[in-house]
């Protein structure tokens, strides 16, 4: 009786190891929902959602990380921002009594003033740590948490890092990696405070600060609140501009003839410094001023951050931010008498 022939199974027909807990590695390769990160490139994720920040993802974790940092910046605000508040109080309450007078003169019966109620003037009420949190902290972190979402999207299809909190999200952050951030982060820190303290310097020359306004306030209160300024611009100008410029002439690079990074690095620097100038100018500062402080913390914030952030990663740009930043009053002080 003649033997039937087996028939050889195809390579491509392998059976899943499911019983085992494992893929086999033929289906590893092709399937297109696995995210592969090498050492230093972050891979385009091959999922048909624009968003990966999604729950269980490591994206996720570095998200949640960076409102935490977001949420304790914003609370550093508040020793200035009470304090300028408080003063505002204070002034109005030395108002409100010749006001109402005035209401009355204007107004004599009480039929009339009920009529035109409206126009009457408010009593001021002293504020308290929950008006800061819901008018301004808040605020704070709702923007910055918008500009991170979208940063990190945006990240993630670029060779940019956030290395140390991938490595926290995964547990296999060490003390070398520590040492690591520091020994990046203090030299750029320095690094960051120079075109600030050139600029304050100029101002100082020229005439734009006057020691007497600058002292008014203590400067561990201005380094707090500078910290905060600090991060909240990192996130939106170094992590999600940077970013997005960083794709975009990745994508046009042949067609423009530009290196990705130094054109994004220069594209962000100059918006940076366009909407300083822009809020500067707004807020009542002279255009010579309010030109010189733009070109300056643009250099700063995205000249010098945003190329530690290219080389190492944004934990290591927020940290060199706030050391630069957090060290700036105290420093300014010197020059500033």
């Amino acid at each position: 009786m003649a033997k039937k022939k087996k028939k050889k199974k195809s390579t491509g027909a392998r059976k899943s190891s499911y019983a085992m807990g494992k893929r086999v590695e033929s289906e590893l390769e092709n399937d297109s929902s696995v995210t592969r990160r090498g050492k230093d490139v972050a891979v385009e994720p091959a999922s048909a959602q624009w968003n990966i920040v999604r729950r269980g993802t490591l994206e996720m974790k570095v998200f949640l990380a960076l409102i935490a940092v977001l949420t304790v910046a914003a609370l550093f605000q508040y020793p200035l921002a009470i304090q300028d508040a408080t003063t505002y109080y204070n002034k109005l309450k030395k108002e409100y009594p010749a006001a109402l007078e005035k209401f009355k003169e204007k107004y004599e019966t009480p039929a009339e003033q009920k009529k035109h109620s409206r126009e009457k003037p408010i009593q001021p009420r002293k504020p308290v740590f929950a008006d800061f949190l819901v008018y301004q902290a808040l605020f704070l972190v709702i923007q910055g948490a918008l500009f991170a979402f979208v940063g990190l999207n945006v990240q993630r299809r670029t060779d940019l890092k956030t290395p140390l909190l991938d490595k926290v999200g995964v547990n296999e952050a060490g003390a070398s990696d520590l040492r690591d951030l520091l020994s990046w982060s203090v030299p750029f820190g320095i690094a960051a405070l120079v075109p600030p303290l050139i600029s304050t310097f100029i101002g100082k020359s020229l005439g734009f600060i006057q020691g007497v306004e600058f002292r008014k306030m203590p400067a561990w209160k201005f380094s707090l609140s500078y910290i905060n300024i600090a991060i909240s611009n990192e996130i939106l100008f170094t992590f999600l501009v940077f970013s997005a410029f960083v794709y975009f002439f990745s994508i046009y690079r042949e067609r423009l003839k530009v290196g990705s990074h130094m054109a994004a690095i220069a594209a962000a620097s100059a918006l940076c410094c366009g909407y300083i100038y822009w809020i500067s100018v707004a807020a009542g500062e002279k255009p010579a001023t309010a030109a010189m402080s733009a070109v300056f913390l643009a250099l700063s914030l995205v000249t010098v951050l945003g190329y530690l952030y290219w080389r190492k990663g944004l934990e290591y740009s927020l940290l060199a931010g706030a050391i630069g930043f957090g060290l700036y009053p105290f420093l300014a002080r010197v020059i500033v008498r």
